[in-house]
C-alpha cells in the first residue's frame, strides 16, 4: 500500500487530486476506482479537487466514485443474521449491571439515570475494544461457518486477547471492562458484523482504492485497506503533522504551518519507535500517537517563540464579558460577512450552549443556516413532551408536569376548547395550591358550581364550558395513568412498549408528533424499540417504571436530531471542530475558546480513568487533546479569516481565561507587533431619562358591570392596582406550593363549619348538650381534614390547632343561641342590583360566610377570620379600607348587625369576648358604603383617573408594581387632574 502525506492547508486537496490521477494512470485501472473519505461532508471538496486537477492537466475525464465506507457497504446484500440493535445491547448491559450494586457504587451510578449512563459508557468502550483488538479470525464469514461456530470463534478471540492484555499491568477498572467485553460481545454486534461486511467487500473490490482523509484510518478501516491491497492497488493520502523536515533543519521556520507546529507541539504527530510486538506498533500508528518528549524541533526552547510569517490568515480573538455578549459578537460577525457578499461562512460550535444562542440570533435576523452539529433528540419539544408524561406518572399527578404536558402541542391536540380548558385548570390549581394527587385533581371540578369561587360572580356559558373541558382533560389523563403499573412493579419490556403505544394513541400524541420533524424522528426511534421483545435479553428483561423511563431517556440522548434546512446560494454552516476537516470557508467563527472548553474532555471519561484507557490500548485524553490541536491548526491553515471568541466570566461570575493554545498564538502575534486580541464592544444605546410622575389612567369603557367586595377593596387600596388587575385583567397566577397556606386552612374551616351547622340544623338542634355538639364538630372535622392529612402531613399541625379551638367555639355558639340567634345558612351566594344615578344598575355579588337569624326576625351577617380577636378589633377603625362586612350588609338588606368571628385559639377569659368582634354602627357603615360605591363607580364611568396612591402595605406584594414603576417617579405628588 502506498502512503502519501502532504502538509495541511489550502494546497492539500490540489496536491491530493493530482496524486490520485497519477496513481490511477499508473495502475491502469481507473474504471473501477473508488476514493474513500471519512465523512460525507468531505465529498464535495474532494470531487471538486479531482475535477480541477484533471482540467489543469488538460484532459477532463470522468471522476472516480467518491464516497464513504458506509455508503459503499450499502452495495452489498444484507447479512442473513440481523445486527443487534443499540437498544437491545444497552438493555443487556443494564440487566448485567442491575445486580452489581458494588459496581454502581464504585462508579457513582446509584440513580437510574446514572446507571443507564454507565451502561452506555461500558457499551462504547466494548465497541472500542472490538475495533482495536478483535482478531481477523474472529470475524470469518465463510459459508460453512454456522452461527454457533461463529460465536465460538469470537469467544476464542476474546479469551486470547484477554490473556494477551493480562501480561501487562491491569488495574481493577481495566479488568472490569474486559470482563464485560467478554460477557457481552457477540457475533451479531455492530462491530463484528461491520468487520465481516468489510472483509466481504475487500474480496470483491473492482479496482484501485484510495483513502483520502485528514486523519489516519481507524483500525477497522485500516484492516479493510490491507485486505483490499492483496487484490488491487491501494493508496493512502493524509496530512503530514510530523514536522520531520523542520526538525532536520531543511527549510527552517518559513511559513504559517511551521509557526503553528512551533506554538502547538501537541499537534506534532510522530509514531513511536518500533516495539517487539509489531501489532502494538501498528495500533499506535492507527490511533495517531502524539509526539512525546523532544521531537528534535529546534524552536522548542523554553520561553522562545517562533517568528510570525507574513503570509497568514486574518485572525482575531474576541473576549466577551458574558455568554450573551459572546453569542451576539459571533452572530454579528457572521451576518456582516453575508451582507458583504460572502457565500459560505461557518460557525464552529465548540461551545454548544453559545452556539445555540447564536443560532437563535441568526434565525431572528433571517440568516440562512445549515446546522451539521445535530442536537440531541432529548432536547427537542417532542422528547420533552414524552418525558413529561413519565414525570406525571411517577409524581402521581404532579401539577407542574401536568401543566407542562398539557401546554405541549403534542398532547390532546384535537381536544375541543383546549386552550380555555387548560387556562381554567391552571388558575384553579394555583388558586387551590394543588401540587399533585390524582384524587384531588379529579375532585377539582367535580361539582356543577355556576359561580366563581374567588369573586362569587356567576359564570358565563363559555366559562362553564371551559370548566367542563378542564374536568374532561383531567379525566383523560388520570384514566390513562391508571392503566400504568406504579412504583417498583416489575413488568416485561413488551408490556411497557404496549402501554407506550396505547398512550400515544389515547392522548393523540402519535398524529401530532408525525407532523413535526423532531416528532417524526422520535416516533422512528420508538419504533425501533419494537425489536426488543424478539431479542434474547429483551425477552427476559423486566423493568419498573423508573427503569423504563431511564432507558428511554438514555436512548433519546444517543439519537441526534438534525434540523432540516432549505437550500440557499449563501448560508452559514454550523459544525463541530472536527467537522471542519478538509473544508474551506470564506470566514470562520469559533465560539468557546476559553481554557475550560478548548481542549474539551470526552463525556465517556466520566466513569473510567485515563489510566485504564491507556492500559487497554485505547485513545486516552492526551491523544484526543492532540487531535483537537491539529483540528484547530487545520482551521487556521485552511481559511483566510478566522474569529475566535471566548467568555471572560462564567455563569456564576467566576473568571475565565482564554485557551492556552490561543494564548501562545496571541503572545506570538503581540511580540511581532500585530496583536490579535479584541474585546466585544457592548452595544451602546443613547437615551435620555424622562422620569414621569404618578400614573393616573382613565378607562371608562372598562369599568366592570359586576362588583365584589374584593374588587371594591382593591379600588380603595390602590386605584391603579384595580385598573391593572380588574379592568385590564392582568392579575398574575398564584404560585403552586407544596406547603399549606393560611388561605387553604381558612377554606377547610369554612367547609367544616358549614357541614357542622347543616347537620346540626337538619337534626332539629339535637344533640343539645355541649359534649354531643363537640363530638359532632370533631366528626365533621375528621371528614374534611382526613383526606388532606392522608396526603399532606403538614396539615396535622393545623388539624390539632383547630381541635383545641373547638370547645371554645361550642361555648361561644351556645352563648350566641342564648341571646336568641340561630344559624340559618352558610357559604351563601347573594347578589343585588344597585340603582345608579346614571340609570345603569350596578350588580353586586358575593358569598356570605354565615347568616344568623334572631328570634325577632332580624338577620346578622358574620365573617369567619383565621385571626385573633385582638387583630380583628383593629379592623373596626379600618372599615373604610376593608369593606367586606358592610358589603355583606348591602347584599342582605334585612341584616341588622355584622360581626367578625375569630377561628383562632383564645386566652384565659370569656370565650365570647375573644371569639366575636361586632362592627359598631353597622347600619351607618352599610349606608356609607352604598353612597361611596355609587359615587366612585359614577366617577369611573365618567372618566375619573385611577392614580397609583397605594400605601406601603398595598405595594409590598402588588403584581402591578412593574407597571406603575413606583420608586422611579419624578414626583410622588398627585396629578393635577385629581387634586
Amino acid at each position: 500500500m502506498i502512503s502519501l502525506h502532504f502538509r495541511p492547508g489550502p494546497d492539500f486537496l490540489a496536491q491530493a487530486g493530482a496524486s490520485v490521477w497519477h496513481f490511477l494512470d499508473h495502475c491502469g485501472q481507473a474504471a473501477g476506482a473508488h476514493v474513500l473519505v471519512p465523512t460525507a461532508a468531505q465529498i464535495p471538496g474532494v470531487r471538486a479537487a479531482l475535477d480541477a486537477a484533471a482540467r489543469a492537466a488538460g484532459a477532463p475525464r470522468l471522476l472516480p466514485r467518491v464516497l464513504t465506507l458506509g455508503h459503499w457497504l450499502l452495495d452489498l446484500p444484507p447479512e442473513a443474521q440481523p445486527v443487534r440493535s443499540a437498544a437491545a445491547r444497552l438493555l443487556a448491559v443494564q440487566q448485567a449491571l442491575r445486580g452489581q450494586e458494588w459496581l454502581r457504587r464504585a462508579f457513582g451510578a446509584q440513580t437510574e439515570g446514572a446507571a443507564w449512563g454507565l451502561a452506555q459508557t461500558l457499551l462504547s468502550i466494548c465497541d472500542e475494544l472490538s475495533a482495536r483488538w478483535l482478531e481477523d479470525e474472529a470475524v470469518r464469514d465463510d459459508d460453512d461457518i454456522l452461527g454457533d461456530d461463529r460465536a465460538q470463534l469470537l469467544q476464542g478471540a476474546l479469551e486470547r486477547t484477554y490473556a494477551h492484555l493480562s501480561d501487562r499491568f491491569l488495574g481493577e477498572e481495566a479488568r472490569i471492562v474486559l470482563a464485560f467485553w467478554q460477557a457481552l460481545s457477540g457475533p451479531d454486534d455492530p462491530l463484528p458484523a461491520r468487520r465481516r461486511a468489510l472483509r466481504n467487500l475487500a474480496e470483491h473490490v473492482p479496482g484501485p482504492v484510495v483513502w483520502l482523509g485528514p486523519t489516519p484510518p481507524q483500525p477497522i478501516e485500516a484492516a479493510f485497506l490491507r485486505e483490499a491491497g492483496e487484490l488491487v492497488p491501494v493508496m493512502e493520502i493524509g496530512y503530514d503533522w510530523s514536522g520531520r523536515a523542520l526538525a532536520s533543519g531543511e527549510e527552517g521556520i518559513t511559513g504559517w504551518y511551521e509557526t503553528l507546529l512551533a506554538l502547538w507541539p501537541e499537534a506534532v504527530l510522530v509514531p513511536r519507535a518500533p516495539r517487539a510486538d509489531g501489532e502494538d506498533e501498528a495500533a499506535d500508528e492507527a490511533v495517531g500517537v502524539p509526539a512525546t518528549g523532544d521531537a528534535g524541533l529546534p524552536w522548542r526552547m523554553p520561553g522562545e517563540l517562533p517568528p510570525l510569517p507574513p503570509q497568514r490568515p486574518n485572525l482575531r480573538v474576541i473576549g466577551s464579558a458574558r455568554f450573551e455578549d459572546e453569542a451576539t459578537a459571533a452572530a454579528e460577525q457572521l451576518v456582516a460577512w453575508l451582507n458583504a457578499g460572502r457565500r459560505q461562512v461557518a460557525l464552529v460550535a465548540h461551545d454548544r450552549v453559545v452556539a445555540r444562542r447564536t443560532r437563535a440570533l441568526l434565525a431572528r435576523a433571517g440568516a440562512p443556516v445549515r446546522d451539521e452539529t445535530g442536537w440531541k433528540l432529548s432536547t427537542t419539544r417532542a422528547a420533552a413532551a414524552l418525558m413529561r408524561w413519565f414525570d406525571l406518572l411517577s409524581g402521581e399527578g404532579d401539577t407542574a408536569a401536568l401543566l407542562d404536558l398539557l401546554k405541549s402541542p403534542f398532547c390532546l391536540p384535537e381536544f375541543p376548547s383546549r386552550g380555555a380548558a387548560i387556562a381554567v385548570l391552571e388558575r384553579q390549581i394555583r388558586r387551590d395550591a394543588i401540587s399533585g394527587g390524582w384524587h384531588r385533581l379529579t375532585q377539582l371540578f367535580a361539582g356543577a358550581a355556576r359561580h366563581d369561587p374567588a369573586t362569587g360572580d356567576d359564570l358565563a356559558e363559555a366559562e362553564l364550558a371551559a370548566r367542563q373541558g378542564a374536568r374532561a382533560l383531567v379525566a383523560a389523563l388520570s384514566g390513562e395513568a391508571a392503566q400504568w403499573p406504579r412504583g417498583r412493579a416489575q413488568r416485561p419490556v413488551a408490556h411497557w412498549l404496549e402501554r407506550l403505544d396505547a398512550m400515544l394513541d389515547a392522548l393523540g400524541m402519535r398524529a401530532a408528533l408525525a407532523g413535526d420533524d423532531a416528532g417524526q424522528q422520535l416516533l422512528d426511534a420508538l419504533a425501533r424499540l419494537d425489536e426488543l421483545p424478539q431479542d434474547e435479553a429483551g425477552a427476559q428483561a423486566s423493568l419498573d417504571l423508573g427503569e423504563f423511563r431511564a432507558m428511554l431517556s438514555a436512548l433519546l440522548e444517543a439519537v441526534a436530531y438534525k434540523e432540516p434546512s432549505a437550500s440557499s446560494a449563501a448560508r452559514i454552516t454550523i459544525l463541530p471542530l472536527n467537522g471542519a476537516r478538509m473544508r474551506r470557508f470564506e470566514g470562520v467563527v469559533i465560539v468557546g475558546c476559553d481554557d475550560g472548553q478548548l481542549p474539551s474532555s470526552a463525556a465517556e471519561l466520566m466513569f473510567f480513568s485515563n489510566q485504564m484507557r491507556r492500559e487497554l490500548g485505547l485513545e486516552d485524553r492526551e491523544v484526543r487533546f492532540a487531535q483537537q490541536a491539529r483540528d484547530l491548526a487545520e482551521v487556521l491553515l485552511n481559511n483566510d479569516e478566522v474569529v475566535m471568541t471566548w467568555q471572560r466570566l462564567g455563569g456564576r461570575g467566576e473568571p475565565k481565561h482564554v485557551s492556552g493554545w490561543i494564548e501562545r498564538l496571541s503572545a506570538c502575534c503581540r511580540r511581532a507587533g500585530e496583536p490579535i486580541e479584541a474585546v466585544a464592544a457592548a452595544p451602546v444605546h443613547e437615551t435620555r431619562a424622562l422620569p414621569s410622575g404618578m400614573p393616573a389612567p382613565a378607562a371608562p369603557a372598562l369599568v366592570p358591570a359586576r362588583w365584589s367586595a374584593q374588587a371594591y377593596n382593591m379600588l380603595r387600596r390602590c386605584p391603579y392596582q384595580f385598573f391593572a388587575g380588574r379592568m385590564l385583567g392582568l392579575s398574575g397566577l398564584d404560585a403552586v406550593s407544596d406547603e399549606l397556606e393560611k388561605r387553604d386552612i381558612g377554606d377547610l374551616l369554612h367547609r367544616v363549619l358549614l357541614r357542622y351547622h347543616t347537620e346540626l340544623q337538619d337534626s332539629g338542634g339535637q344533640p343539645r348538650d355541649a359534649q354531643g355538639r363537640l363530638a359532632l364538630l370533631r366528626q365533621c372535622t375528621d371528614a374534611v381534614f382526613g383526606p388532606l392529612v392522608a396526603e399532606d402531613g403538614n396539615a396535622i399541625g393545623y388539624y390539632r390547632r383547630w381541635c383545641e379551638v373547638q370547645p371554645s367555639y361550642i361555648e361561644w355558639q351556645a352563648g350566641r343561641e342564648a341571646e336568641g340567634w340561630r344559624w340559618r345558612a352558610g357559604e351563601l351566594d347573594a347578589g343585588i342590583d344597585l340603582a345608579m344615578p346614571d340609570g345603569e344598575p350596578l350588580r353586586l355579588n358575593g358569598r356570605i360566610d354565615r347568616l344568623d337569624q334572631h328570634r325577632d326576625g332580624g338577620h346578622a351577617v358574620l365573617d369567619y377570620k383565621t385571626q385573633s380577636a385582638a387583630r380583628l378589633r383593629k379592623k373596626v377603625g379600618d372599615v373604610e379600607e376593608d369593606c367586606q362586612l358592610p358589603f355583606y350588609g348591602l347584599l342582605r338588606a334585612d341584616a341588622v348587625s355584622g360581626s367578625w368571628v375569630s377561628l383562632e385559639g383564645v386566652q384565659d377569659g370569656a370565650a365570647a369576648a375573644q371569639r366575636e368582634v361586632a362592627l359598631p354602627d353597622f347600619d351607618a357603615a352599610v349606608a356609607w358604603l352604598e353612597r361611596q360605591l355609587r359615587h366612585d363607580v359614577v366617577r369611573l364611568r365618567g372618566g375619573a383617573p385611577l392614580p397609583a396612591i397605594g400605601d406601603t402595605a398595598a405595594c409590598t406584594w402588588c403584581e402591578a408594581r412593574g407597571l406603575c414603576r413606583k420608586g422611579f417617579w419624578e414626583s410622588t405628588a398627585l396629578p393635577e387632574a385629581i387634586r
